[in-house]
């Protein structure tokens, strides 16, 4: 697709587009990314309508503060590491991740009572017992985009695999082994909220990922199971049970990693 279909699109989708202004780069993978400034208000509407019309583009709509030039200049931790199980098998990543982010936690316990903590948090049936009834949040509104991004693909989970290193997590070192983050977990995580709960990628920046939720969880257990996978994928600023009275149960979730 061109930039002057790209223009025609987002005329389509509401966007007043004066002359080319489309800013093009191509990720390591060979997918194109295509972006233009916008003004913040408005952003989410307008991503929603790009969203639409994803299948029929073959474009994922994507904001941030981030232009296409430097999303696509990221470094990764591992550059030849990809699990393709992100894409056929998801759940089986996701499950190692949170299982190794327990062992770690347990690693670093300082003594029997610590650790009883640990495994009360990431046990999703006394979890469920022990968070509020109720959410307190509802969706995140306030952050602000400079880019409306578009990326070759047809799904929202698989663009962290496209963008080399973002969102970055430079304090994630609780994957199988110890190892750090690849852009393959990012995928996984993502996907299997997208199977479950609807979950898109609406915003992606240096170090914060936000996900539209339009399901999200509200069974007590499956709160409690989602939370446990939200904290090992991020557990910065969060623990199992505010994520669980926060976040999951809400139709916005943000990660930030320090």
């Amino acid at each position: 697709m061109d930039s002057d279909r790209i223009i025609t699109i987002l005329r389509t989708a509401g966007f007043a587009v004066r002359g080319p202004g489309v800013e093009e780069a191509r990720a390591r993978s060979g997918a194109r990314v295509l972006g233009r400034r916008i003004p913040a208000h408005g952003a989410e509407s307008l991503w929603r309508r790009l969203l639409a019309v994803r299948e029929s583009t073959g474009f994922h709509p994507l904001l941030s503060m981030l232009p296409p030039r430097d999303l696509v200049a990221g470094e990764l931790a591992d550059p030849d590491v990809f699990d393709d199980r992100a894409v056929a098998a998801p759940g089986e990543i996701v499950a190692e991740v949170t299982s190794s982010a327990l062992a770690a936690a347990l690693d670093y316990a300082g003594d029997a009572e610590e650790e009883e903590e640990w495994r009360a948090d990431f046990d999703p049936e006394r979890l469920a017992g022990e968070m509020s009834p109720e959410a307190k949040v509802g969706r995140i509104t306030d952050f602000r985009p400079d880019w409306l991004c578009l990326v070759e693909s047809r799904n929202g989970w698989s663009v962290p695999g496209l963008l080399p290193g973002y969102p970055f997590a430079p304090s994630w070192e609780h994957g199988p082994g110890g190892r750090p983050m690849f852009d393959s977990d990012h995928a996984a995580f993502l996907h299997t909220w997208h199977d479950r709960f609807g979950a898109e990628l609406l915003y992606v920046s240096k170090r914060t990922l936000i996900l539209d939720v339009p399901s999200p969880p509200q069974e007590p257990l499956a709160v409690a199971e989602t939370a446990i996978e939200q904290y090992a994928y991020c557990p910065d600023g969060n623990d199992t049970t505010s994520w669980a009275n926060r976040w999951t149960r809400s139709e916005t979730w943000q990660f930030r990693w320090d």
